[in-house]
């Protein structure tokens, strides 16, 4: 079932670094929101419509649909990823990625070049990526459109993109922590959060399979619990991109791009242990240039435990890995 998730007022998603008032003053939001906040939130309402979640915490007992810890049960996800609805038609939106660079009010397409007139410190015989342009680039920070996805895969530079200010704002609000035993405010503890509002026509898409989830209702959805409204898609959008087979009609293709849409987590880091990426993929592939941005920094909070969740390092959606067959 694919659903779209729209907030009843802001939202607060956390980012990593721990933050206790009094001692630090300014909370952080990062958008969008990470699987684990959408798992946590699906998990949280199903558990909620068969009684109390807490209980279920409490037994650490796996519950069939969504499971406990990580076992998952038969819960899968896909998202959560920016929706943007215009005209009667919605369509998903995906972080810039990180090949792709401005050149004054056009894109142009970072690639791999192997006969560039200097030598790099790079490690295991990457390939600086290059724009094929004497003119000054800078980062292109928009988001691309579904629409323009599949000429992107192709190798051609979007035409158009998103700005993020037409999508969603930072609002800072101040609080002040309070006493959960008194019902009062605690001295020396106020605190600036930066929330997110969303514009008009914009919601969070995601797929959830597995679990038994009505047709629309509300959500605790990141930080403070803030509630969201959750609602089936009726006409569920279509996959934009084509079978990998068809993108190149010879099946004879050796070199390919994969773009990450969602974070992830690798074991070496940034790639998997050692640069073997045949368990990915199946089969060997080399990895001949990447486009990674600065790590993402995700933790959270473990509700069972009542603890906070070992901070880590993730790539972020919009990097790019470049590959040979």
């Amino acid at each position: 079932m694919q659903v779209a998730i729209r907030p009843v007022d802001v939202w607060l998603f956390r980012d990593g670094k721990p933050f206790t008032a009094g001692e630090d003053h300014i909370a952080e939001s990062t958008f969008p929101p990470s699987p684990f906040t959408l798992q946590g939130a699906i998990r949280t309402k199903v558990l909620a419509d068969k009684g109390n979640p807490s209980e279920f915490a409490r037994k650490g007992q796996p519950d069939p649909e969504v499971g406990y810890g990580d076992n998952f049960g038969k819960l899968r996800l896909c998202g959560p990823l920016l929706m943007r609805c215009k005209d009667g038609k919605c369509e998903r939106l995906i972080p810039m990625p990180a090949d792709v660079v401005k050149v004054g009010k056009r894109y142009e397409l970072l690639r791999p070049n192997p006969d560039l007139p200097f030598a790099t410190n790079l490690p295991n015989s990457l390939q600086l990526l290059w724009a094929r342009t004497g003119e000054r680039v800078s980062e292109a920070k928009n988001w691309l459109p579904e629409s323009q996805w599949e000429n992107y895969l192709k190798g051609q530079p979007p035409s158009q993109a998103v700005r993020a200010e037409d999508l969603f704002t930072f609002e800072p609000r101040f609080g002040i922590a309070i006493d959960s035993t008194k019902g009062t405010t605690q001295e020396a503890m106020l605190y600036q959060a930066r929330f997110v509002r969303l514009k008009e026509g914009t919601a969070l898409w995601a797929e959830v399979h597995g679990v038994s989830l009505g047709e629309k209702g509300f959500l605790r959805f990141g930080g403070e619990g803030r509630a969201a409204i959750y609602e089936a898609i009726q006409e569920p959008l279509q996959k934009s991109l084509k079978p990998l087979s068809q993108f190149n009609a010879a099946n004879n293709a050796t070199r390919f791009k994969i773009v990450l849409v969602t974070p992830a987590w690798f074991s070496g880091g940034w790639q998997p242990r050692d640069g073997d990426w045949s368990k990915i993929f199946g089969s060997s592939v080399r990895l001949v240039g990447a486009a990674i941005p600065r790590p993402l920094l995700l933790g959270g909070f473990d509700v069972a435990q009542k603890v906070p969740k070992p901070m880590r390092a993730f790539v972020p959606a919009g990097a790019v890995y470049f590959f040979e067959a």
